[in-house]
């Protein structure tokens, strides 16, 4: 009877059983979720439910107040340019509290990134996310200054390869754009988390170690200041990225008595910081900063940060945000070397404030091109080069 049956009707299929999932359709889910991974590692970003758009927007105001302190400050007070502008001067040169900002935003952001993934995706992302920027953005500021810098002062071949490592002073070339030696001391936080991650230290011994790291940053700072020990433990910083990652673990539910003391000494290490940057301005610009003002920045960095938090809430990660904070990397390593160049040679033609605002709109331009085509795909090819370095669980 069956047999005739299945004669005339065709063979009927048997419903799967419940519970029971076929190994075909496992391999096609883990390809699609190892898929869908590999795309947020090329993109160097988390998808956009997570993306916290205000700090987008905080990042782009961090870059343009550096774009301030060297164009309206640093470059005429260092002799990097003949064009000054004395009228905002006295405001441009407390601009350099951008890079704290970035700081603290970047210990934040270093915190979400490393959450679910090994030491190996967490490095992958890293390079991912500087590498292709780096690279265009010098190679572009080597082309501007083969173009229109005098004799001398273009770059040769050897400080480009050099260069090219992100590392250009370890082999006795200096930096293509003098803003790199932040992008350093990123990288080194970087590989401090990674060497957690490798070790099974971050998420369970995450607020011991920002506390001994905070003490050894307090005597060092307070003490000596001692170069070697700011390069490899960034004590100089790391108020600024100890806050970021300690206010990302206390949003994340993380209400400890410990973790909020640490919060509170980052802060006050980070308020310490104020008398390193008046011995630096008296030691590269021959000026003094006032250390009430510093101070009253440094309290301004956590307001807008926290600002920021609260406005991610609100704001949706659209495309035109996610444009504004993607332009921000390219924009702060391009801007200086080339920027000078560009108003010494427009200022003549143009004016002085024609010209800081054309320098200012070029290196837009030139950071929106490397956000939307060179860091996509250099992304691309890199994402291929790491595939077997950083496999997707």
């Amino acid at each position: 009877m069956g047999k005739a049956v299945e004669a005339r009707f065709g063979k009927r299929a048997l419903p799967p059983r419940p519970g029971v999932r076929s190994s075909r359709a496992a391999r096609h889910g883990d390809q699609r979720r190892r898929r869908a991974a590999i795309r947020e590692l090329v993109d160097g970003r988390t998808t956009p439910p997570s993306r916290l758009a205000g700090l987008d927007l905080l990042r782009l105001l961090a870059a343009l107040m550096i774009v301030l302190f060297h164009f309206g400050y640093a470059g005429s007070t260092r002799g990097m340019m003949d064009v000054a502008y004395p009228e905002v001067s006295w405001i441009a040169k407390y601009a350099f509290v951008g890079v704290d900002l970035f700081f603290v935003i970047s210990g934040f952001v270093i915190a979400v990134s490393a959450q679910g993934r090994d030491w190996r995706q967490f490095a992958a992302s890293r390079m991912i996310r500087l590498y292709p920027a780096h690279v265009a953005c010098m190679t572009f500021t080597a082309l501007v200054l083969l173009a229109m810098a005098g004799p001398g002062a273009a770059p040769t071949a050897w400080q480009w390869l050099a260069n090219m490592t992100m590392f250009a002073p370890a082999f006795g070339q200096p930096f293509m754009d003098g803003a790199y030696w932040s992008i350093v001391l990123e990288i080194i936080f970087y590989g401090w988390v990674a060497l957690m991650l490798a070790l099974g230290l971050y998420e369970r011994r995450l607020l011991t170690i920002i506390a001994v790291w905070l003490a050894i940053a307090f005597v060092n700072e307070a003490l000596f200041q001692w170069r070697p020990l700011r390069i490899l433990l960034v004590t100089e910083y790391a108020g600024m990225f100890a806050s970021g990652m300690l206010i990302h673990r206390i949003r994340a539910g993380d209400r400890s008595l410990i973790a909020f003391a640490l919060l509170g000494f980052a802060v006050a290490l980070g308020a310490l910081h104020a008398f390193e940057s008046q011995r630096a301005f008296d030691r590269l610009y021959a000026d003094s900063l006032d250390i009430g003002v510093l101070w009253t920045l440094h309290a301004a960095i956590y307001g807008l940060f926290f600002a920021a938090l609260w406005l991610s809430r609100r704001l949706p990660a659209a495309t035109w945000v996610l444009a504004l904070g993607g332009l921000t990397y390219p924009l702060y390593l391009m801007h200086q070397s080339a920027g000078y160049l560009w108003i010494e040679a427009a200022a003549p033609l143009i004016g002085r404030w024609a010209a800081l605002g054309l320098a200012t709109a070029a290196a837009l331009v030139v950071a929106f091109w490397v956000y939307r085509l060179a860091e996509p795909a250099g992304r691309h090819v890199m994402q291929r080069a790491l595939r077997s370095f950083a496999p997707v669980r």
